[in-house]
C-alpha cells in the first residue's frame, strides 16, 4: 500500500469520515483568498511535510484557523492519479479525484500553534 498524509482542522472530521477527501472543499489554508477551491486533493509524503503545507502555512502566512485541534490522516493512494507540485522542492502531491472515506484513516491529532 502506498500512503500519503493530510492534516485538516477537526471541524472537518465528520465530513471526512463520512465522505472522504473531496475536490472542491473549502481549503483550510487559502493564501489566494476569495472563493478559491483547488481542483485536486493536497497530500504529502510525510506527516511533517503535510503539516508544513497546512498548519505551518497558517503560522507563516498569519492566517486564522477554524479549529485549534487538527487531525492527521493517512491516505491509501495506491492506484490513484498523482501529480507533483510544480517545483521539485515543494512536497505537495496532487490527487485529481475524490478519495473515498475507506482510504482515509485518522492516525493522530495535534494542537495548532
Amino acid at each position: 500500500m502506498d500512503v500519503a498524509y493530510h492534516w485538516s482542522p477537526s471541524t472537518r472530521r465528520l465530513g471526512i469520515h463520512t465522505d472522504g477527501l473531496k475536490i472542491g472543499a473549502a481549503p483550510a489554508v487559502n493564501s489566494v483568498g476569495g472563493d478559491w477551491h483547488n481542483s485536486w486533493i493536497s497530500l504529502s509524503p510525510t506527516p511533517a511535510q503535510a503539516w508544513s503545507l497546512s498548519g505551518g502555512a497558517l503560522e507563516v502566512g498569519g492566517f486564522s484557523t477554524e479549529s485549534p485541534i487538527w487531525d492527521l490522516y493517512e491516505v491509501d493512494i495506491t492506484g490513484l492519479p498523482i501529480a507533483r507540485a510544480a517545483t521539485a522542492d515543494y512536497p505537495e502531491l496532487h490527487i485529481s479525484q475524490d478519495i473515498p472515506a475507506d482510504r482515509v484513516v485518522r492516525v493522530a491529532m495535534r494542537l495548532y500553534g
